[in-house]
């Protein structure tokens, strides 16, 4: 059932029971802020909650409050009377088999959603699952919302939006940042907690990476990879390669990057980034994942070769869409 804000701040200021809080697989800046502002706020409300995740934290996210009350597990064996997920809204993304929970809720900002849960609020058209967070709080009690709330959500709007860069930060999306300044955020704190801890092994990776740059569809589409044993070879952690991609999307004349992680032998994560004229989230979906129209994703098993002959024949497809889309806006077509 699809609630509306109101709606869905009104459940979950009148849950019981034990409330389980997870978000997806390989949890980046979005899911973790979200997951734990929701676990430090909840437990104002005295409600009996757990964190529990299926891969670790990221290391740069050890400053956030709540951090270390986080489990991190294969398998979810305990009981709970509601579970919410943030960030996502397919249950494999969780990278759970199963979630014991009698009810469930997401919390999500996907256009690609399709929530599986008993109850869902998605705003596509937000930046990020924790500035919806901020949202529903405050219909709750906006007293609440002290710095180990804050700054989570200030940490997971900073991120998804690209260190306020990307298309998804609006004027509202400023003023939510302003109000968590005000509420004792260091943008400083976060920004060096986050970007300016950098071990020597990222970038001896990012090194390795980079010599997998090649082009495809006459260099409209710029390629990296990264393989495992890049990984053994360096010392690396997987989520040191955050930002590569940026990499190959900077170069002039690309308008999709793509970035191939190899998770294990014939098992591949798939990251897509556009400029702007490719909906990379449509392209994603076909293939069994999902996102946004600028940035998405999708999990491949097999060959390498195959995977980028299925995905580059689908970029093809939505290049030459991109192109139609602005003959017919423009009256003639745009610059591919």
């Amino acid at each position: 059932m699809r609630l509306n804000r109101e709606e869905m701040a009104e459940l979950i200021e009148g849950l019981e029971g034990r409330i389980l809080i997870t978000t997806h697989k390989n949890p980046d800046g979005d899911a973790v802020g979200s997951s734990l502002a929701w676990y430090n706020f909840l437990k104002k409300l005295d409600k009996d909650v757990t964190v529990i995740y299926r891969d670790r934290i990221p290391y740069f996210f050890d400053f956030l409050p709540g951090v270390y009350d986080v489990k991190v597990l294969q398998e979810i064996k305990d009981k709970f009377d509601w579970v919410i997920i943030t960030d996502v809204s397919d249950p494999k993304r969780t990278g759970f088999d199963a979630i014991p929970a009698e009810k469930s809720i997401v919390i999500d900002h996907h256009v690609t959603a399709e929530p599986f849960t008993d109850y869902s609020i998605v705003e596509p058209e937000i930046s990020s699952t924790c500035e919806l967070s901020y949202y529903l709080m405050k219909l709750i009690n906006a007293d609440f919302i002290d710095i180990s709330v804050a700054l989570p959500i200030y940490t997971g709007i900073y991120t998804d939006t690209g260190s306020f860069s990307y298309s998804n930060t609006s004027p509202e999306t400023f003023e939510v940042a302003a109000e968590l300044v005000r509420k004792g955020v260091n943008p400083y704190f976060v920004m060096s907690n986050i970007f300016e801890r950098n071990r020597l092994n990222k970038f001896k990776l990012l090194e390795l990476v980079l010599r997998t740059l090649s082009f495809a569809l006459g260099g409209k589409v710029a390629h990296i990879t990264l393989f495992r044993s890049f990984l053994e070879e360096t010392g690396a952690y997987p989520e040191e390669s955050e930002g590569f991609i940026n990499y190959p999307r900077s170069i002039a004349g690309v308008e999709v990057a793509v970035f191939f992680k190899e998770i294990e032998k014939g098992s591949w994560k798939v990251s897509l980034r556009s400029k702007g004229k490719v909906d990379v989230a449509s392209v994603a979906k076909r293939l069994g994942g999902g996102g946004h129209r600028m940035a998405a994703g999708f999990e491949a098993e097999g060959e390498l070769t195959e995977i980028k002959e299925r995905l580059f024949k689908e970029l093809e497809v939505a290049l030459e869409d991109a192109y139609y889309e602005g003959l017919s806006q423009k009256g003639n077509p745009k610059e591919m």
